[in-house]
């Protein structure tokens, strides 16, 4: 394949994934397509055309984490006539900050291009990749007892910002993953600590109402209930006369009171 063909078909393959509009400003790694790191949840939400009711809270404390999934085939903004390879794109915000996308392709659109042609086309985008030894290579099977299987197989990054394309088994397709160095340290930071919390303050599920301090009593005494009852019968079957005892006491408790 001659240079320009090369040229060609990375400039068509590109505007196939990342969206012919970014290729203006190529090599600038903070933003995908006209979506930018560190933008808010409603600047993000009006570029995209995706709806407040779409973002879910992962976590409350101790930073605010949440995600909106942005699924470019069916906007309505897409030029009729335009293939649409990109099938969802998931973003997260670390405090109503974008610090991470994940890009997942259509495997259909996809379909018979090589590690090559895809590296090529985001590089017409980010600049020259750094590739992983994996690039030269054919789709490594999925580990044992797992369908699917992920490589890296190249990355474009500087000292803010970084991309990474990874290849997938099943579905035979391809993810970038683009993150903001310092906001995706903090949010690290933050999910870990939320693991490390109660749970109690963790953001409540769909049609989940959190639950008060009365109803965590009710569930604590429940509980300790449980927990006591085998507890009793253990001692009556190693103590008899404790057995007797309980039971005499109990007969007392509900002998009907006589008054004279």
């Amino acid at each position: 394949m001659t240079t320009l063909n090369a040229r060609s078909l990375a400039v068509s393959v590109c505007a196939l994934l990342i969206g012919g509009s970014h290729l203006a400003g190529a090599q600038d790694l903070s933003r995908y397509r006209e979506v930018a790191f560190g933008s808010s949840v409603s600047a993000v939400a009006a570029i995209t055309g995706t709806k407040a009711e779409d973002v879910k809270v992962l976590h409350q404390r101790p930073a605010l984490i949440q995600e909106l999934v942005w699924r470019p085939q069916y906007a309505i903004s897409r030029p009729v006539g335009r293939s649409e390879a990109v099938r969802e794109v998931s973003l997260r915000f670390y405090d109503d900050k974008l610090f991470s996308l994940i890009v997942v392709y259509d495997a259909r659109l996809v379909q018979g291009l090589t590690n090559a042609d895809i590296i090529a086309a985001v590089s017409a985008v980010y600049g020259p990749a750094t590739l992983t030894r994996a690039a030269s290579q054919p789709p490594v099977p999925a580990p044992a007892g797992s369908i699917n299987g992920t490589t890296a197989i190249a990355r474009w990054q500087d000292t803010d910002y970084e991309f990474t394309l990874m290849r997938e088994v099943y579905p035979e397709t391809f993810r970038l993953l683009g993150v903001s160095r310092e906001l995706a340290i903090a949010a690290r930071a933050a999910d870990v600590e939320a693991t490390r919390l109660d749970p109690l303050g963790a953001a409540p599920k769909h049609g989940e109402r959190k639950p008060n301090s009365r109803s965590r009593d009710a569930h604590r005494a429940q509980r300790e209930r449980r927990t006591a009852a085998p507890s009793r019968r253990i001692l009556a079957r190693e103590d008899p006369r404790a057995g007797r005892i309980s039971r005499a006491e109990q007969a007392r408790e509900h002998r009907p009171s006589i008054t004279a």
